[in-house]
């Protein structure tokens, strides 16, 4: 069969015109002349094309994964820098809070968008480069005989392009992991900071026992007998106001004082004939907290408690 496809090297540039006459006619053929021997092709052959797509793929993985663990590694230093630099910060500022969540945030999303940038600019440059040395191992492979090497290629580059979308798609369920972690530590943040205030308040002003044991007082709705449970190092100032707390409360026929290592300084608990009413600082913050958990997103509920 006449061969349809010509090589650079195997044609001849005329410097006259020629024109093709309709075989059977009178007129003569004119003959060609003699054209120089056709050089035989020395370039790489498919073998050595596909070879060089599967060290630049090999290459490629490696290059991927090492810039997938140093995402990993610096969205998880980032998170762990921002929890430490929070837990300083909650000492000074309950707003500090919020700026550490957001920097954190952004922080994290700035490293898995380089990620995702990195990632799919190799995808493009893996997939031109697989793209041109399947292109010329076909066109080898099909001189040759060897329409395989075509076919081998594009599967490969399929399965390629699947590969990034799965890394893909794992770098985007770790953002969310990771904004999910920042959020539940905010809420953590917010409780240790509201357990510190109440805290330092109930330690240092001696006039909440007072506030605490009037309001649990006015809670009564039967006359009976009360007895009033404080703290050791509050007994003495509740004592002195004992006819203080008589008068505020109408329906307390007898009110005792008395000492009660159960309950934290600033809390009291107040029994009566018909139940206790309890009045301490870890009751009240343990309902602060629930309140501030209602608040809270769901997923973040979930983890600070």
């Amino acid at each position: 069969m006449a061969k349809t496809v010509f090589r650079p090297q195997e044609t001849v540039h005329l410097t006259s015109a020629y024109v093709l006459h309709a075989p059977g006619g009178d007129q003569a053929i004119e003959e060609l002349e003699d054209v120089a021997p056709v050089m035989e092709y020395e370039g790489p052959t498919a073998d050595d094309l596909r070879a060089e797509a599967e060290l630049f793929k090999h290459n490629w993985e490696r290059e991927k994964d090492a810039m997938m663990a140093a995402a990993r590694a610096e969205a998880q230093d980032i998170v762990a820098k921002a929890e430490s630099a929070a837990f300083e910060e909650v000492k000074r500022k309950n707003d500090q809070a919020l700026k550490i969540r957001h920097d954190a945030e952004s922080a994290a999303e700035k490293a898995i968008r380089e990620a995702e940038a990195k990632i799919q600019a190799f995808e493009v440059q893996a997939k031109a480069r697989v793209d041109e040395v399947t292109k010329d191992a076909h066109k080898e492979g099909f001189d040759q005989g060897r329409e395989e090497g075509f076919k081998e290629g594009k599967l490969e580059v399929e399965r390629l392009i699947d590969r990034m979308h799965v890394v893909l798609d794992r770098a985007m369920d770790k953002r969310a992991e990771i904004l999910e972690q920042t959020e539940a530590q905010v809420v953590e943040l917010v409780l240790l900071i509201a357990r510190k205030v109440v805290k330092t308040i109930s330690e240092n002003q001696k006039n909440v026992v007072l506030s605490n044991i009037a309001q649990a007082l006015r809670k009564l709705k039967t006359r009976s007998d009360v007895i009033v449970r404080v703290n050791l190092a509050d007994l003495q100032l509740t004592t002195e106001h004992a006819k203080d707390f008589i008068e505020a409360a109408e329906n307390a026929k007898k009110l005792s004082i008395v000492e009660d290592s159960g309950v934290d300084r600033g809390g009291c608990i107040i029994e009566t004939d018909f139940g206790e009413i309890d009045a301490r600082i870890q009751s009240q913050l343990h309902e602060l907290e629930e309140k501030i958990l209602d608040i809270s997103p769901i997923k973040s509920r979930g983890k600070a408690q």
